[in-house]
C-alpha cells in the first residue's frame, strides 16, 4: 500500500511541475512528503487527504488504489479519533471531504451518530446553514444515550451553535446539561473545548466567578497536560475577563501568554487580535495611571 500511495503522489506531483516543497507548504515538512514518496511511511488522514486536495487527484483513483490494496486508508475505513483531530484543528474543509469520501452503508450504530454529529458540525461551517444543523443535532441527540461521551459532544456543540445565534441563555442550557457528566470528559479530547465553551458563555452573561472558575480549570489542565490546544484561547479570555474586574496589569499579563503561544502555533488571526487587544489594554492602563 505504501509504495503504491507514494507512487502516485510523486506521479501526480511531477505532472504539475510541483516540487516536493511546494506540496509540503501548508501541510507538513518537506522531509515527510521525500518519506512518502520513498514509501518510508504512511501520512495521517489530515495529510493525506490535503496532499489529494493540492494535487487534484480525483476520488476515482484513490479508490481504485483502495481497490488493490485496502489495508490502510479505504474511505469508508472510519477512524472516530483521526476526525476529531481535524475537528479540533478546526480544520472543517478536510472534515467535510473526508465524510463526502466515507460510505455511510459500512458504519456500524455507533459510528453512525459520530458521522451524524461530524456532519452536522460541516452543515454550519462549511455550509452555512446554522438552523439546519441546529436541527440536526437535536434530532441526533434523541438516540444517544444519555451521559455518554458523544451526548456530552453533542450538548456542546449545541451550546456552541445557540452562541452563534446570539441566544446566549439557550446556549448555556446546553452546556450545563453536560456538568452532571463531566467527569466522563476528563482527560478525554472533549474536555478543553467544554471548558472553554462554558467559561467564555459565563463571562457572556457577566457570571464572572463561574468564567472564571471554569478557564483557571481550562489553564490548569493544559499546563498539566503540556498541552497548547485552546490554551492561547484561554488566556485570552482570561485576559478579557481580568479587564471586566479592572485588573488591567493582569490582563496585559494573560495577553502577553496568549500572544506568546499563537505564534508558537502559527496562529496569525488570533495573534493578531490578541495584539491588537493588547494595544487596547495598556492604553486603558497608561490613561488610569495618569489620573
Amino acid at each position: 500500500m505504501k509504495l503504491k500511495l507514494a507512487d502516485l503522489i510523486k506521479t501526480k506531483r511531477k505532472s504539475l511541475n510541483m516540487s516536493q516543497k511546494k506540496l509540503a507548504e501548508g501541510i507538513c515538512t518537506q522531509t515527510i512528503i521525500s518519506r512518502l514518496e520513498k514509501g518510508e511511511v504512511t501520512p495521517s488522514i489530515d495529510i493525506f487527504f490535503k496532499i489529494i486536495k493540492k494535487l487534484n487527484i480525483p476520488i476515482s483513483e484513490i479508490e481504485d488504489l483502495f481497490d488493490i490494496d485496502t489495508e490502510d486508508y479505504q474511505p469508508s475505513h472510519f477512524k472516530v479519533n483521526e476526525l476529531m483531530e481535524l475537528l479540533y484543528k478546526r480544520d472543517y474543509k478536510t472534515l467535510d471531504f473526508v465524510l463526502s469520501s466515507i460510505d455511510k452503508n459500512t458504519l456500524n450504530s455507533e459510528n453512525m451518530l459520530y458521522f451524524e454529529w461530524f456532519q452536522a458540525i460541516t452543515t454550519y461551517h462549511i455550509k452555512n446553514q446554522l438552523e439546519l444543523a441546529i436541527e440536526n443535532l437535536k434530532t441526533l441527540i434523541e438516540k444517544v444515550e444519555v451521559g455518554c461521551i458523544l451526548y456530552c459532544d453533542i450538548c456542546n456543540t449545541l451550546g456552541n451553535f445557540y452562541s452563534e445565534k446570539e441566544l446566549f441563555e439557550d446556549a448555556i442550557l446546553w452546556y450545563e446539561k453536560v456538568l452532571p457528566y463531566i467527569k466522563i470528559t476528563q482527560n478525554t479530547n472533549s474536555e478543553q473545548p467544554f471548558y472553554y465553551s462554558i467559561a467564555r458563555i459565563y463571562g457572556i452573561l457577566n457570571k464572572l466567578n463561574d468564567a472564571t472558575y471554569w478557564n483557571s480549570t481550562a489553564i490548569t489542565k493544559a499546563l498539566e497536560n503540556k498541552s497548547f490546544y485552546l490554551l492561547g484561547d484561554n488566556y485570552y479570555l482570561q485576559a478579557r475577563l481580568f479587564e471586566e474586574q479592572n485588573l488591567i496589569e493582569d490582563a496585559i499579563n494573560s495577553c502577553n501568554k496568549a500572544i506568546s503561544i499563537f505564534s508558537l502555533e502559527n496562529n496569525e488571526t488570533m495573534r493578531s487580535l490578541t495584539l491588537s487587544y493588547l494595544s487596547y489594554l495598556k492604553e486603558k492602563n497608561s490613561k488610569e495611571l495618569q489620573q
